[in-house]
């Protein structure tokens, strides 16, 4: 089989130096980046770079012998998203890494079993899902960052399903990709509003989209074996790959709730609608939702939490 020149280069981004090392010390910068890989799971070049700031040619040298030292890992299997066009560099907390965390913050949660291998196992599909909340998630703390009166205040990934229903000769199964909180504060005190995300790739049928929409519903109204954490009033984010794909899951939830006639309780958006450079949008009214034709903003004080019965 013949490799070619561009194959080589590939696969020497992910291979590490080996013999004598550039020497490094481990720097507070170097810190928040062990650190926000392991509350991301994964995170690109250019994520890491907005949320951390900097001269950006030193970021990416910080990041390279982060690397080639062992505290990080870039997991080779994204080779298959860059040989179609996927250009940025994705990166995970290696073992070393998280060991270094543990000792030097004292606390064991950051000893999560075998990071290395997990990191080897994720195939490209889990991949582009976990960037994509990433994105939903760095561009909620950046546009945070940016207001003095809104505040990420929760962000929580349940390893469980909240709860499950019976619907239509199945289980269905209601478990988020994350739930997070916003906090605004005024000079009326401080409000918190809380949500759960669905990341949308575009693989869920429409049925297991109506029917899982269906599930967060009857969450809201049926409160038994549903534990105490989870908010009594919430509202349903969907952040979908494409227009047309909103426009769609839009339909969809017109069926979701028990009298078909739309929600407020869900909204939706597609994910193009912000990114890094201009991570606000993500605040602004660009979320629709089944209920009628107005955009919305996630900041309102009426949305999920005063959802029609």
């Amino acid at each position: 089989m013949t490799t070619t020149k561009h194959g080589n280069e590939r696969r020497r981004l992910f291979k590490r130096l080996e013999g004598d090392l550039p020497p490094m010390q481990i720097t507070s910068r170097d810190i928040a980046i062990l650190h926000l890989l392991y509350e991301y799971r994964f995170l690109t070049t250019p994520q890491l770079h907005a949320l951390l700031g900097g001269a950006k040619r030193y970021f990416v040298e910080r990041l390279s012998l982060l690397f080639h030292h062992g505290y990080i890992d870039r997991p080779q299997q994204q080779m298959a998203l860059r040989i179609f066009g996927y250009r940025f560099m994705i990166y995970a907390l290696a073992q070393k890494g998280a060991r270094f965390l543990s000792q030097y913050l004292g606390d064991e949660k950051y000893l999560r079993p075998r990071w290395t291998e997990n990191n080897q196992a994720v195939k490209a599909p889990q991949f582009l899902h976990t960037l994509m909340i990433s994105h939903v998630r760095a561009c909620l703390t950046l546009a945070c960052k940016r207001r003095d009166d809104a505040n990420l205040s929760i962000w929580y990934t349940p390893e469980l399903s909240l709860t499950n229903y019976q619907m239509e000769g199945r289980k269905v199964w209601v478990k988020p990709d994350a739930y997070f909180a916003l906090t605004q504060t005024d000079s009326s005190g401080e409000h918190t509003a809380h949500f759960f995300l669905e990341c949308d790739r575009g693989t869920m049928t429409y049925p297991n989209i109506r029917r899982k929409l269906a599930g967060y519903w009857r969450m809201r109204k049926e409160r038994s074996y549903v534990e105490n954490w989870v908010p009594s009033t919430y509202r349903v984010l969907t952040v979908s790959p494409s227009y047309e794909r909103t426009r769609s899951l839009v339909d969809v939830a017109k069926n979701a709730d028990s009298q078909r006639k739309g929600t407020v309780l869900f909204y939706f958006a597609c994910e193009k609608m912000f990114d890094l450079e201009h991570p606000d949008r993500i605040l602004d009214p660009i979320w629709q939702t089944p209920a009628d034709s107005m955009l919305r903003y996630l900041l309102e004080r009426k949305g999920g939490s005063d959802a029609p019965s």
